[in-house]
């Protein structure tokens, strides 16, 4: 076959620029250290490299979650330390005035001193970490304890921003439920009064009733006593689906929170409840029944009626109350270990996420430094060869 010299300069050109090409390549990963710079180098590794990525961007989230919950624990941890110490200083008061040899006026004046713990504990149990207080489950809206005893009530009606329904709502009835609770009705089939349907939760919309009930006549029973009534503005206001309307009901006492939990997720499948609820920690519904701020407010009562006999039937309520805080400390050691064991098993698993992306990214700068030079060589000869195609013709051999 005849080689033209149009058919040798193309074939020149393009090992020229093949050469070039691989060279500046391998100049790509020298500057970068990496092998694969773009999907294109190695699709397959490109692949694994975005899948460990993904891994580590989630396991840096849980991490991130561990960390939070951490803070939350010890901040909670660390004010019932100090709510314990302010139990023992009330019990110190009680066991030294239920003698005989108080008057009146010590009694008086160790009134205010557990007036003062009373204020110092209310400050405790509405502490917050970051702008959430650690002691009111899910809600955030209200500090969880006030210094005053309420009576059982049933809150004013919300709905939610989003609501197709542009009508009214109203909550009424007579709370009967044991513990502080937030009642959500959810609108199932939209429609008016007559046609829609709806499902009701008792527990603040984490589980709901399953079944779909009539929201005929407007006026819906939500439980322990609670009712939304509903005005449709003489029919022109219709219910979306998903409309939602929530209102809180308090069973008395000194708490405003609720029972809900706060978890977070901190690895595949696990998750852990990070808070521990004012009801479990302060009230009688905790686990040694001691209602912390009516036994603190029985035993200033007390002391202001010169009663010593009172005043000696609340050492043991005192002693509850210190068995009710210490075994809380207890748990929130015991959540800190368990997330101490999670975050460790986590930087094992991200220690082989990294070594895994390393060596399936990273470039190995010995073996390039190699083949640069061997295409450094390759691409001088290249260039070198280029310049001579133009000299060579017939004529150089006559």
């Amino acid at each position: 076959m005849r080689v033209t010299e149009n058919m040798r300069f193309n074939s020149m050109v393009n090992n020229l620029f093949s050469t070039e090409s691989q060279y500046y390549e391998i100049m790509e990963k020298v500057a970068s250290q990496k092998n694969v710079n773009r999907a294109s180098d190695d699709p397959i590794a490109a692949t694994k490299i975005i899948d460990i990525r993904k891994s580590m961007a989630e396991y840096e989230q849980y991490r991130k979650n561990m960390q939070m919950s951490d803070r939350w624990i010890s901040a909670a941890e660390s004010k019932l330390s100090s709510a314990f110490d302010l139990l023992v200083s009330a019990q110190e008061i009680a066991v030294g005035q239920s003698t005989a040899t108080a008057t009146a006026a010590t009694r008086l004046t160790a009134a205010q001193s557990v007036e003062a713990i009373i204020q110092e504990m209310l400050n405790l149990a509405n502490a917050k970490e970051g702008d959430r207080y650690l002691f009111a489950g899910t809600r955030n809206d209200t500090a969880p304890f006030t210094g005053t005893e309420m009576s059982a009530v049933i809150e004013t009606a919300g709905k939610g921003e989003d609501n197709v329904f542009g009508g009214n709502v109203t909550s009424g009835g007579t709370y009967t439920g044991t513990g502080n609770q937030t009642y959500v009705l959810k609108v199932t089939t939209a429609g008016n009064l007559s046609a829609a349907t709806c499902q009701i939760s008792t527990d603040g919309g984490r589980t709901w009733n399953g079944v779909d009930l009539a929201m005929t006549g407007g006026v819906i029973s939500l439980g322990d006593g609670v009712e939304l009534t509903f005005d449709d503005l003489g029919g022109t206001e219709v219910f979306g689906e998903n409309d939602v309307f929530y209102v809180n009901a308090m069973a008395g006492g000194f708490y405003k929170g609720n029972n809900q939990d706060l978890s977070l997720t901190i690895n595949r499948g696990s998750s852990v409840t990070y808070n521990l609820t004012g009801e479990e920690v302060f009230t009688s519904a905790g686990s040694s029944g001691a209602d912390i701020f009516k036994i603190l407010n029985d035993l200033k009562t007390a002391l202001e009626d010169n009663d010593a006999g009172a005043v000696a039937d609340l050492i043991d309520d005192l002693k509850d109350a210190q068995n009710q805080i210490s075994l809380n400390q207890s748990l929130c050691g015991t959540k800190l270990n368990h997330l101490e064991i999670a975050e460790n098993n986590l930087s094992d698993y991200d220690e082989k996420l990294t070594s895994l992306l390393s060596e399936t990214q990273d470039a190995d700068l010995a073996e390039l430094a190699t083949k640069l030079a061997m295409k450094e060589l390759a691409l001088q000869a290249s260039y070198s060869v280029a310049a001579k195609v133009g000299e060579l013709s017939l004529l150089n051999f006559l």
